[in-house]
């Protein structure tokens, strides 16, 4: 497969793939002949592992996560830990970033800032639809429809554990709603307004589909996260991560 390809894979495949080849590599230096002391094997690991997830594009929370993994592997190999326990720690770590999974998106939270921000790039106009993809634990869903209560705000997520804590958060809100399900089966024609912090992955055909579906005189905003190609028409500058902002096209 292409290294190029291989980059589109979902960040936790990537980093699979990493720990994959680097301990097939020690494994056949093993084979070789090679003897070195356990803990020399394990930074040998973890080393290959940030080096192969460096070449995989993977950002640096990911090489920090790569490079201790092997030697939490190593700590926890003699503890005498029951099966139901890594079944339990699979379990959650499915239900929480199971969707971003299959979406390539990962879990990402926008500031309160933004939060803020949002509310300036609403319509003045009762009666709107505002639509965030991918909505996370729901912050911004729950804060507009809070400071906009003539608005209709709706969450899309493909978590399970993460819908739950958004729904939950949301339920006391009448003019909230979110749903479990993928955004790329959601129809954009029902909403005024769509935002998403998604990732660099999906920009380009989260844009086609909007092209597609949204009406005239609807806003795309993005947080953070380019859509190649294309030109926003405004960008407002939010606090978080160095570089985040908002970027703003009306269609």
């Amino acid at each position: 497969m292409p290294l190029i390809l291989l980059h589109r894979l979902p960040p936790v495949l990537r980093a699979l793939l990493a720990q994959g080849l680097a301990f097939a590599g020690l494994v056949l230096l093993a084979r070789l002949g090679l003897r070195l002391p356990g803990f020399v094997w394990v930074l040998l690991q973890a080393v290959g592992a940030v080096f192969l997830s460096r070449a995989l594009v993977l950002e640096v929370r990911w090489l920090v996560l790569q490079a201790l993994l092997p030697f939490l592997v190593r700590a926890l190999w003699g503890l005498a830990v029951p099966g139901w326990v890594y079944l339990a720690l699979f379990l959650a770590l499915a239900l929480v970033f199971g969707g971003g999974l299959l979406t390539r998106v990962p879990l990402y939270h926008a500031s309160r800032d933004a939060w803020v921000k949002l509310e300036g790039l609403l319509p003045e106009r009762p009666g709107f639809a505002f639509a965030d993809l991918g909505c996370g634990f729901g912050g911004p869903v729950a804060h507009l429809a809070r400071v906009r209560p003539d608005g209709q705000f709706t969450g899309i997520e493909a978590s399970p554990f993460t819908w739950l804590v958004a729904w939950l958060r949301c339920l006391p809100l009448p003019n909230a709603t979110i749903r479990l399900g993928s955004l790329w089966r959601t129809d954009l024609a029902a909403f005024d307004v769509v935002y998403a912090f998604l990732s660099p992955v999906p920009m380009a055909a989260l844009w086609a589909k909007a092209r597609r579906e949204l009406k005239p005189g609807s806003r795309f905003i993005s947080h953070s996260f380019e859509v190649p190609g294309e030109t926003p028409q405004r960008m407002v500058p939010v606090a978080g991560r160095g570089g985040a902002r908002l970027l703003v096209w009306d269609l």
